[in-house]
């Protein structure tokens, strides 16, 4: 497996675009009879679909979308908002399977289609066949649907005419039947909507009123009223608790009072009745009275079960109890304590307004006791009610909250309501104003045609679609063909093989010489059927490829003079040198390669030179002799004739040719090979170098026994012409272990280095004209 040489390039060392560009081109003129002939393959494909495509006629006509006659401002039409969908919904509404079967059978479309694939494949052709599309107005800001363009194809004109006709007819009915539905649809519609909307409003106004029965006094608009009423009864406890104070302040004076009154009594007189007890000369006594004062003071602040009451009224007990043991039972009775309603007795000697003005005094302490009590009632009913009036004002935030999303959602099915009433509204003037044609309407502003060209097909379209395509197609062949079997073109392709030196690089030629003696001309024209020379035109006579004698100034020979003095720089310090000069495969030039290297050094550097012909099946080398001599390598080999009968001369120069002569048996070349080794040092003492012309590398078996006889092996190549991996198959075959030698033939002339291109000098005074040939 050989694989192909691709050339790496730094970015500074990559070529111009032009360079590429005459690549591309040298790619399709070698390749031009693939692009001729895949052009020619296209254009004829072309006027075949031209003749062989049916012809097909194509009608169409255009409805103008007319707005409705009366403005937005004071009506608004039902369904105008969005005419593209609507046209879209009506679009497929035409082309449903029903519709169209029925176009089919009305207008016996597509019979032969029916019977062989059945009504369906008919009903997609036809839909194939319509064509619906939207004329949108110029106004790039808007851009809104003025008309719908409906056409249809068919190989009749006529009938292509009346489907589309039908075609436009459907659409103005399926429009109007839309509308009535949409436009009865939304009435029905806005009064069920209208209907539910009225319940939820009337269900929402009764849950308001309900919660406003509910949570009468608690509702945000009645918080002032509860504040102004909490201050009212605020300043009315303050007033109450005042005049509690003040009270019960009287009767502890009235109660203080009737005491010392009652003391005032001289204590020790003895009486029959009980004894009258001063109650300042006891402390069980002036603590008694302090308790009860107490008690007086806690009852006019506090309810009898507030715990201070309860625990003076058990000390007040104990105390009478003391008093009791201390006194007796009359003491506990009563019967002698000042404080009670009773009167003294067993002071007969008392006056009687001494008894009146205690009773005065103890009836206007009863008398504030009494409104005592009726005022801590009072004060009790207003802390009630300042608690509740509190307890109101704290639940207002809540009931506020809870009666504002009642009315939030009041407001929002009232508006509800009214937006529904105002739709339903609308709708009623609507469907007026359709039933007057007052609204939109779809109007047929072109009628179908009857065409008179086909459309398709389109004959410049498609001969410029076969032209087009064969250019591509060729393109795509000359470079595939160019990358799946790639040559060498310029030296920089053929120096990426391992160990290859590359001695020069000859350009194509044509040559032509008007000194060329008339007697040379035809011994020079054998030479015609070599593969690097080319003749320019009919007049020119051809003169071999020796250029390195005819024309001495031309690039080619210049390019021979540099591989000679390269090679024998390299090889300078033999004595004798052997050159094989071969090639992979045959006519690419190692036979002209043989005589202007050999000329070259003989000439241009004065070795003696021996060119020997061993291509025994092909020979060439005779044809370059200018004195021929009697016999050749194999008489010299079969021993019939010396080396100086064998040798022919090149003109003047030191060059000598040893042609195959003729065998006198069987020719047996791998024998011959052996003899010619026997050969070869006595050659040696005689010329300096021996370059011998081999048979091609692949198309021999004895290139094996050949190499082995030379020094130095060159390998003639044809750029554009030599695969590589061929060439890299021949050299694997010679099992060269050293440095190897390449001659790169017949390189197009744009492909060389700039300062070569164009290379061109008379050579020793001799007018030569040198024209390069660009392949």
């Amino acid at each position: 497996m050989y694989k192909t040489i691709q050339p790496a390039r730094s970015g500074a060392q990559a070529e111009p675009i032009s360079v590429k560009m005459q690549e591309y081109w040298g790619i399709i003129v070698r390749r031009k009879w693939i692009v001729i002939v895949s052009i020619l393959a296209g254009i004829a494909v072309g006027v075949g679909l031209c003749l062989i495509l049916p012809k097909s006629y194509r009608s169409s006509t255009e409805i103008l979308i007319e707005n409705q006659k009366i403005p937005d401002e004071y009506v608004k039409g039902i369904g105008v908002g969005n005419i593209e969908a609507r046209l879209v919904m009506i679009q497929q509404q035409v082309m449903s399977r029903g519709l169209l079967g029925q176009i089919l059978e009305e207008h016996s479309l597509y019979e032969g289609l029916i019977q062989r694939d059945g009504l369906e494949s008919a009903i997609e052709k036809l839909r194939k066949g319509i064509k619906v599309e939207m004329v949108r107005s110029p106004d790039l800001r808007k851009q809104t649907v003025e008309a719908v363009n409906i056409s249809f194809a068919d190989e009749n004109p006529m009938t292509a005419m009346k489907v589309t006709a039908k075609l436009a007819s459907l659409f103005i009915e399926e429009n109007l039947k839309n509308k009535e539905q949409l436009v009865t649809g939304v009435s029905a519609f806005l009064e069920q909507e209208l209907e539910d909307a009225k319940k939820a409003l009337e269900g929402q106004e009764q849950a308001i009123s309900q919660y406003k029965t509910k949570y009468a006094g608690l509702l945000p608009e009645q918080i002032e009223g509860n504040l102004r009423a909490l201050d009212r009864l605020q300043m009315e406890l303050s007033a109450a608790t005042d005049l509690l104070h003040s009270r019960t302040d009287k009767v502890s004076s009235l109660e203080r009072s009737i005491a010392e009154y009652q003391a005032s009594v001289a204590p020790g007189v003895e009486s029959d009745g009980p004894k009258f007890i001063r109650k300042d000369l006891d402390p069980l006594i002036t603590r008694l009275r302090q308790l009860e004062q107490r008690l007086t003071t806690l009852r006019a602040e506090w309810k009898e079960t507030y715990p201070d009451i309860t625990d003076t009224k058990q000390e007040i007990l104990s105390l009478k109890e003391q008093l009791g043991e201390k006194y007796g039972t009359a003491f506990v009775d009563d019967a002698a304590v000042v404080n009670q309603d009773s009167e003294p007795t067993g002071r007969k000697d008392l006056p009687p307004d001494f008894y009146i003005y205690l009773r005065e005094l103890k009836t206007q302490r009863n008398d504030l006791l009494t409104e005592l009590s009726s005022l801590k009632s009072r004060r009790e009913r207003l802390l009630q009610l300042i608690k509740e009036t509190e307890r109101r004002v704290e639940q207002t935030p809540v009931r506020e909250q809870e009666l504002m999303i009642l009315v939030r959602d009041y407001e929002n099915r009232r508006k509800n309501y009214q937006a529904l009433l105002d739709k339903r509204l609308n709708a009623h003037v609507a469907v007026n104003m359709e039933k007057r044609q007052k609204g939109e309407q779809f109007r047929i502003l072109d009628p179908a045609n009857l065409p008179s060209k086909p459309e398709s097909p389109n004959h410049l379209q498609i001969m410029m679609a076969g032209l087009l395509g064969g250019c591509g197609l060729g393109t795509v062949l000359a470079f595939g063909l160019d990358h799946v079997n790639p040559t060498f073109r310029r030296r920089e392709d053929l120096e990426q093989i391992p160990g290859v030196r590359v001695l020069a690089t000859v350009p194509l030629f044509t040559a032509t010489s008007d000194h060329v003696p008339v007697k040379r001309r035809a011994e020079l024209s054998a030479s015609k059927n070599d593969s690097v020379v080319r003749t320019s035109s009919t007049k020119s006579v051809p003169h071999g490829g020796l250029v390195a004698k005819w024309q001495p100034g031309s690039i080619a020979a210049e390019q021979y003079r540099m591989a000679a003095t390269r090679m024998v720089l390299s090889i300078e310090k033999r004595l004798s040198t052997v050159i094989e000069i071969t090639s992979a495969l045959e006519g690419e030039g190692k036979t002209t390669t043989v005589v202007n290297l050999g000329y070259t050094i003989a000439r241009d550097l004065g070795r003696q030179t021996l060119l020997i012909d061993c291509d025994f099946r092909r020979p060439a080398l005779h044809h370059y002799v200018s004195l021929s001599a009697r016999a050749g390598l194999l008489d010299l080999l079969d021993g019939g004739a010396a080396i100086e009968e064998c040798v022919s001369m090149v003109d003047e120069a030191s060059c000598s040719i040893m042609t195959v002569g003729r065998s006198r048996g069987e020719l047996n070349e791998l024998g011959r090979i052996e003899q010619l080794r026997e050969l070869l040092p006595e050659l040696r003492t005689r010329f300096q170098y021996i370059i011998i012309n081999t048979p091609p590398v692949l198309a021999s078996a004895t290139m094996g026994s050949l190499v082995s006889l030379a020094d130095e092996v060159v390998m003639v190549i044809k750029a554009g012409s030599s695969p590589q991996h061929v060439v890299q198959k021949a050299f694997a075959l010679l099992g060269l272990t050293g440095e190897k030698y390449a001659v790169l033939n017949g390189v197009d002339e744009h492909s060389l280095p700039h300062y070569l291109y164009g290379y061109s000098m008379p050579y020793g005074g001799d007018p030569v004209v040198e024209e390069t040939v660009a392949r």
